[in-house]
């Protein structure tokens, strides 16, 4: 303090625990203050799941406010309770007058408080938790599960009673795995009843009460902790581990200070899956547990990783699905054998796109460029150390590895047998079906539950109408389609027996290339989606990521802001990146990559 900083007043500080919990919003995307002109209309919570929704009018008389389609998007604007077979909705609104924020809840790194000066005295406060509120577009996913319903009455509709066995399922109480444990908590803060706020301004006297901020009862706490002890709680900090720490990225999750205060569980899940590669010295010196037992820490850690030459890698499951995670353990397996692995090789045998293979190879491996190089290796070495003292460990991974891979080897054999397999280049395109336009696609003979007519309706009166239909649906389902196998799916509709049928020999492979040149646009040579989703909204950032995928594998939402903001266009909602990205690509991890257009059901 400067000498010429002369205390005027000192004042007694008081801790005050509230009845009710006090939250600290953030609003990331508002630019504007509340005022009593846009100050939200009305205020719901869930206590104990911790969720805040708040409701905005929307200026209907700005010369940006469409009211068509505010009526369309009023389809959605239904009781959730109220969509379901058999169920009669019932509607909340007319047209779309509100905008809904809904709040998202942040790790605190810290403990926060507010307080307000009372009587010469600074009473502080606990706040309860942070949220960050952001538009929802719910009445997106209603009109979705609507037209589903619709789609699937009609299926029904047209199809003969059949008999099923019906399967009596007991809801899980318990959580057995971090999977069941989000489900159930997800469960619980479903079934939660939302509870009405009343919302003041901030100069109304409501406003300016203390709402029991004020401490009542004044007693003096008596610190049992040293000033190290103090500063710890309040803000923690894990010194022992600084070192270690910055040996690892941590970028894709929690910070270890919020990984510290999970569960033994999902420690060794959150290390895992941000590090991909670890040795279990450097696991045991990172998580933070009273549990001291080898065995007890190894049993859980194998839900989460797989032993490669005595160390531990995330397994396939958690970051990659589909064909990805076949090519992924068989990865793994060139790993268990090899010193070093040739990423062209691996190239051609799986076929996946040369990013992918990047980003699969640099996570648990390194490669020396130039000349000398001898490939890629992993991160750390054979741990032998490990592998001596838990012989039973290696004994258990070996033989659960081996038979999964069994699975893999048997998928990726497959692809390498399909028709018009692809070829890849050394850079990052890829060329598919080199098919010239007026030349006869082979036909792959698919199995006919591909195409079950109770997903896919038989709709329409002419062979015109019904291939239109079909088309349509096979792009809804799939969202990416390579020419040989819309080609091939269209083929088990030829041979359907059903009266109503008429494509059968009426129809060609020419009309079905004029039918996809109509409604489809080639996004790969011979690979296709459709040219619009049926949303204007969504079209307008469909369209940057089909541009995009014509010249790149793969995307993460960072690129695609940037892409955004390029062609100046306000943020991507949730919803509908979720929306496009799940009909064009696959994910791993952050990143998405384009679909190869290979129904994933002709893998299996």
């Amino acid at each position: 303090m400067e000498s010429e900083d002369e205390i005027v007043q000192q004042i007694d500080i008081f801790l005050s625990n509230p009845k009710n919990p006090h939250y600290l919003l953030q609003y990331p995307i508002r630019t504007q203050p509340f005022n009593e002109f846009n100050m939200p209309v009305e205020g719901r919570i869930k206590p104990n799941a911790q969720q805040l929704e708040l409701d905005l009018t929307i200026n209907t008389g700005a010369v940006t406010y469409d009211r068509q389609k505010a009526d369309e998007l009023s389809r959605g604007l239904v009781e959730e309770s109220s969509i379901g077979p058999g169920r009669k909705l019932i509607k909340k609104a007319e047209t779309l007058e509100k905008q809904t924020l809904s709040s998202s809840l942040l790790p605190k790194n810290g403990n926060y408080m507010f307080g307000v000066v009372k009587n010469d005295g600074l009473h502080i406060s606990p706040i309860s938790a942070l949220l960050q509120l952001r538009p929802n577009f719910k009445y997106l996913d209603n009109i979705d599960k609507i037209e589903k319903l619709k789609s699937s009455k009609e299926n029904e509709d047209e199809q003969e009673p059949v008999s099923r066995l019906v399967q009596m399922q007991v809801k899980k109480t318990e959580a057995t795995t971090l999977q069941d444990e989000i489900l159930i908590q997800q469960r619980i803060a479903e079934e939660e009843p939302w509870s009405l706020l009343q919302i003041y301004m901030p100069e109304t006297e409501q406003s300016k009460s203390n709402n029991g901020i004020q401490t009542e009862v004044k007693e003096e706490i008596e610190f049992n902790k040293s000033t190290e002890d103090y500063l710890d709680r309040i803000h923690p900090y894990v010194s022992t581990t600084e070192n270690i720490e910055k040996t690892y990225s941590y970028s894709q999750g929690l910070p270890l200070n919020d990984i510290h205060t999970l569960p033994l569980g999902p420690q060794l899940r959150s290390l895992i899956f941000n590090s991909f590669i670890m040795t279990y010295d450097n696991i045991k010196s990172l998580i933070k547990t009273n549990v001291t037992k080898d065995e007890i820490i190894i049993k859980e850690l194998e839900k989460y990783a797989i032993l490669i030459k005595g160390n531990w890698v995330l397994k396939s499951e958690i970051s990659y699905k589909d064909y990805s995670y076949h090519a992924r353990q068989y990865l793994l397996s060139l790993f268990k054998t090899k010193d070093y692995v040739n990423r062209k090789e691996f190239i051609e045998f799986t076929h996946i796109y040369p990013q992918m293979s990047y980003e699969m190879f640099s996570e648990i491996a390194t490669c020396d460029r130039g000349k000398d190089s001898k490939g890629w290796q992993l991160k750390f070495p054979r741990n032998k150390a490990f592998e001596k003292k838990f012989p039973e460990v290696v004994s258990r991974q070996e033989e659960a590895f081996n038979k999964e891979l069994a699975m893999s080897m048997k998928i990726l054999t497959k692809a390498n047998s399909l028709p018009s397999k692809s070829k890849i280049k050394n850079n990052d395109t890829m060329e598919v079906d080199t098919v010239e336009e007026d030349e006869d696609v082979k036909i792959v003979k698919l199995s006919d539950d591909l195409l079950p007519t109770q997903h896919y309706m038989i709709k329409g009166q002419t062979v015109d109408e019904q291939l239109d239909n079909l088309i349509y649906q096979l792009f809804k389902n799939y969202g990416v389609l390579k020419l040989t196998y819309i080609m091939s799916l269209i083929n088990i509709r030829q041979r359907s027996t059903f009266s109503s049928n008429k494509i059968r020999d009426n129809v060609t492979q020419a009309m079905i290339r004029a039918k996809l040149n109509k409604y489809c646009i080639s996004i790969r040579k011979n690979v296709y989606v459709l040219k619009t989703s049926g949303d204007e909204q969504v079209d307008l950032y469909r369209q940057l990521l089909i541009n995009y995928f014509e010249k790149n594998q793969s995307i993460q939402k960072s690129i695609l802001n940037k892409l955004v903001t390029a062609a100046q266009l306000s943020k991507i909602p949730t919803t509908i990146y979720s929306k496009i990205l799940k009909e064009l690509a696959t994910s791993h991890g952050s990143t998405w990559t384009l679909k190869s257009g290979i129904p994933e059901e002709v893998l299996e």
